[in-house]
């Protein structure tokens, strides 16, 4: 039985798959059981889903955009396989992330490496493989250029702009810095060049306007005789978690150390996701002289969501240790398994939407008016899983379940860690059938294409 969410608390959207589990206890308690806490749990079939999802959507405002997923968001090979033979690309940031591209079968024309700070040794992997580079700067590009004169030149290159609404980043280039970047790849054999950006607010005004610029700069570039890539224009869609949110009224609830963390993501925003992405499109391409320009040259538009492309792809089970009671109604909830396992805490914040507590067994004596503090096991007084109290009206028991849903992107396991030398979480993936739920390892398959 799953505890019904609190009048008080920010109710998460839940989908159909996560629902199911919920509801079924013990199918849940049994997995947490065998493969231990906290339980990692995927779900493939909801990544095609999405991705089929977001590739219909972008389509409406333009007829190539090539979706990448960013790896860093989530690092489970079951899910970047279901995107990969949905038809999806990568995103990686290093060599590490191009091999689990490539295991789980992404085509090397569909993998950008993106990540600001490039070994020579991973410069030569994307050139030797036909990786789309990602240009940081300048002295990067200094760097890249004597290798790519030893095999015969490179494939695609973009170069990284440096926001317009953000100056004083340290990542990509200024205007004039392009431009120079041109003058050295005019000597140099390059078969495409694009030029790419990341923002990190939200608006979509802002990524429009970036959009613009890059169309203008692919212009001067197509003026030196140069052949031109496309664009790509990164991820940060955000996400929606919950119907409605009041970070007043979250940061006015009982907290730990009366200490409020509602954090800065927008949990509730207008437009999510491929939405977001295609009202960006739409706005940038508002000149129908600018999308002329893009369709002449063939040029795609590349994106790169993570825990946009991740809606709803995966929950984090934690089995109950321990209940202490800390006096004035106020119980701390010891969870099997630390605050690395729910990575918003990386941010100073609490992850806002509100955990199901399902219970093994039936409540007898409800306790009113209790606030519920989850905490971690370790040694560290700073290992609070949420800050803000939980209200349950029946209560929390050692031997419960405390699931967090929704936790694919970024949460489960961007910050993971074997601290005590506790192992890693477990991370299975489960795909609902007829006769109920087939589960597997959370891994890259060497034998056949599993789950599809």
């Amino acid at each position: 039985m799953m505890q019904e969410y609190s009048a008080d608390e920010p109710e998460p959207l839940l989908s159909e798959w996560t629902l199911d589990l919920l509801n079924n206890r013990s199918e849940l308690a049994d997995w947490v059981d065998g493969f231990g806490s906290p339980l990692h749990v995927v779900f493939p079939d909801q990544a095609n889903k999405n991705y089929l999802n977001w590739r219909n959507e972008l389509r409406t405002v333009y007829g190539d955009c090539q979706i990448q997923f960013a790896l860093k968001a989530c690092k489970s090979a079951s899910l970047l396989r279901a995107f990969a033979l949905a038809g999806a690309g990568a995103d990686v940031s290093s060599a590490h992330e191009m091999t689990s591209a490539f295991m789980n079968l992404v085509p090397v024309e569909r993998i950008s490496m993106t990540g600001p700070a490039k070994s020579d040794y991973e410069i030569s992997l994307c050139i030797r493989h036909g990786v789309a580079i990602h240009v940081d700067c300048i002295e990067e590009l200094k760097r890249i250029l004597p290798v790519a004169d030893t095999v015969g030149g490179i494939g695609r290159l973009f170069l990284r702009a440096r926001p317009i609404s953000e100056h004083g980043s340290r990542f990509g280039m200024t205007e004039d810095q392009l431009v120079a970047c041109l003058q050295l790849l005019e000597e140099t054999k390059v078969e495409r060049i694009g030029v790419s950006f990341h923002i990190n607010d939200y608006q979509v005004q802002t990524r429009a306007e970036q959009l613009r610029f890059c169309i203008a700069f692919l212009r001067r570039l197509c003026a030196k005789c140069l052949t031109p890539g496309g664009i790509d224009i990164g991820g940060g869609y955000p996400m929606r978690y919950l119907q409605r949110f009041d970070p007043v009224a979250y940061g006015s609830g009982v907290h730990w150390g009366s200490v409020a963390k509602p954090g800065n993501y927008p949990y509730a925003p207008e437009l999510a996701g491929a939405h977001h992405a295609a009202a960006v499109i739409q706005a940038a391409l508002a000149d129908p002289s600018d999308r002329d320009f893009l369709r002449r040259h063939r040029l795609p538009i590349l994106l790169q969501p993570g825990r946009s492309l991740l809606d709803q792809c995966g929950i984090s089970a934690f089995d109950v240790i321990d209940v202490k009671d800390l006096g004035e109604r106020r119980f701390g909830v010891v969870l099997d398994g630390m605050s690395f396992s729910l990575s918003e805490t990386w941010f100073g914040a609490d992850f806002v939407p509100a955990p199901a507590v399902v219970w093994r067994e039936k409540r007898a004596v409800p306790r009113h008016n209790a606030r519920y503090f989850l905490v971690g096991r370790s040694c560290l007084e700073s290992d609070v899983i949420r800050w803000r109290g939980l209200a349950v009206e029946g209560g929390i028991a050692p031997g419960d379940l405390v699931v967090f849903t929704n936790t694919a992107g970024y949460q489960m396991d961007s910050n993971e860690s074997s601290f005590h030398q506790i192992p890693l979480p477990k991370k299975i993936a489960a795909v609902r059938r007829p006769c109920g739920w087939k589960i597997s390892a959370d891994e890259a398959r060497q034998r056949g294409i599993a789950h599809q």
